[in-house]
């Protein structure tokens, strides 16, 4: 076979691998676990039905859905969110709550995060391949490591802004990296303040972030790089007047119901729940704390399992931490031996300190009375994907076809989990009667994956080309480049 038609076909089957693995494990869930099963997901719902009715939620007001089974919440308390994801889901639910049918509404907004868990892993791909150049596969090992997820899984079948919080924030970081790689600028700066404005408009979270991203952006203008200070200043600049124009004044609004611009209620949560204020510094040394936060790669608890082998920690210490680190020595690594170090070093403490600010919000959220969810901590696993991935591609894939059989038969057991808690609920009788066909798109696209990249490492392995050197070029583009393209010194 010529080498373009080996080409596209492989990108192909590439398309399919990562679509399977994005629809599988979000599809089962959406099966297995009953509509409504938590409060959280009628809350949501309820948002969006508001905001088709041309109205905006608040929190002692309650909710307008009335649905018949499942969770109903006795306040409103999503209602302190920005209305993005609501404005997309809402020419969904609201036609057909109105029509009656509140259950099939909860159900086309999943199907609705099912597509937008598809889109993150894109994304995921694009930056897995931008953060490691020349290492081959890395794309595509980087969705399986967040394909894989147990939270993927969750969040991609319920009915929560966590799935496009993690989408819009590393839709930033992507076009971050794209930016001080000085290719397609014009797009790449247009993304990158759309991106930015969506994260306003998602997550009050996702503002320091947003901000964080803006500032490397404009530290990279000033390195000796294809990106201009004139430029890299002026998307910064857009990007905060576009979050300040389209986010601003939900901001406000929450400060005027609530007297803090987050919208929380800390004098609510603190009458009617458990959680109390702790000082941040307790919170920071809790095990506990820090064990219902790792449950990124864990299956949490399942019912058949020995106890040794259900804690969350020991499972997200080796198959998330243990290889994080050594994908981020790696990276340094890399670093060092290229001739332009300034530039990959400012995106690698960029994203390292992106995930230590989720971590320290976290901290003060559940310090202030907060909750301690583990899926708050997702929108770390995108960005650090890549670096976690790296030494995964060791030995010619040889660790991640391991490390993705491990994934994969943890996830089906969470799936089995998941369906014995709900089959004990009264009302699990009138739901789809899950079926594994959905989590046999995921082994599908996971085999499907690890022989793609299996099959492209076996050129230079792990190690890849060594990173393009950062080269400011003439304005007048040349030698059929853009104005400042990458070359390799």
């Amino acid at each position: 076979m010529p080498s373009r038609a080996r080409t596209q076909v492989r990108r192909v089957l590439e398309h399919v691998a990562i679509v399977l693995l994005g629809i599988g494990g979000p599809l089962a869930y959406l099966l297995a676990s009953p509509i409504y099963s938590s409060g959280d997901e009628a809350a949501h719902v309820d948002y969006a039905l508001q905001v088709w009715h041309g109205e905006l939620p608040v929190f002692e007001e309650g909710l307008e859905l009335q649905n018949p089974t499942g969770v109903h919440p006795p306040v409103q308390w999503t209602a302190h969110h920005p209305p993005l994801v609501y404005l997309l889901l809402a020419p969904l639910v609201g036609p057909l709550v109105d029509a009656g049918n509140v259950d099939g509404a909860g159900m086309a907004a999943r199907a609705v995060m099912v597509l937008l868990s598809v889109a993150l892993l894109y994304t995921v791909r694009a930056l897995g391949t931008r953060l490691l150049p020349g290492v081959r596969g890395a794309g595509l090992a980087s969705v399986v490591v967040v394909g894989l997820s147990v939270w993927f899984v969750r969040l991609g079948g319920s009915v929560y802004t966590d799935t496009p919080a993690a989408l819009v924030s590393t839709l930033a970081l992507l076009a971050l990296v794209r930016l001080a790689q000085g290719e397609q600028r014009r797009r790449d700066v247009a993304l990158f303040v759309a991106a930015c404005a969506a994260c306003g408009l998602t997550r009050f979270s996702l503002l320091p972030i947003a901000a964080l991203f803006a500032l490397a952006l404009v530290v990279v203008g000033h390195l000796r790089g294809p990106l201009r200070p004139r430029v890299a200043w002026a998307t910064a600049v857009g990007a905060g007047v576009a979050v300040l124009a389209t986010s601003g004044w939900f901001y406000l609004r929450n400060r005027a119901l609530t007297g803090n611009l987050s919208g929380s209620h800390p004098e609510w949560a603190a009458a009617h729940t458990r959680r109390v204020a702790r000082p941040v510094t307790e919170v920071a040394v809790d095990p506990a704390f820090w064990s219902r936060m790792s449950e990124q790669m864990s299956l949490g608890s399942y019912p058949r399992l020995p106890r040794a082998l259900e804690p969350a920690l020991p499972w997200t210490l080796l198959l998330l931490v243990l290889p994080l680190v050594v994908g981020v020595v790696l990276a340094v690594v890399r670093i060092v031996r290229a001739r332009d170090r300034a530039v990959p070093l400012v995106l690698l403490a960029t994203v390292l300190a992106a995930c230590g600010g989720i971590a320290c919000m976290q901290v003060a959220h559940h310090a202030g009375g907060g909750s301690a969810f583990a899926r708050y901590f997702f929108a770390m696993i995108p960005f650090l994907a890549p670096f976690l991935a790296l030494p995964l591609l060791w030995l010619r894939g040889v660790p991640l076809v391991l490390w993705g059989v491990a994934r994969v038969t943890l996830l089906g057991l969470e799936l089995e989990s998941t369906m014995l808690r709900q089959l004990r609920q009264p009302q699990a009788d009138i739901y789809p009667v899950p079926t594994w066909w959905a989590y046999g798109l995921t082994v599908a696209g996971l085999v499907l994956a690890l022989a793609l990249v299996v099959a492209r490492s076996r050129g230079e392995g792990w190690r890849g080309a060594p990173p393009a050197r950062h080269v400011r070029t003439a304005e007048r583009p040349t030698d059929g480049q853009p104005a400042g393209a990458l070359t390799t010194a």
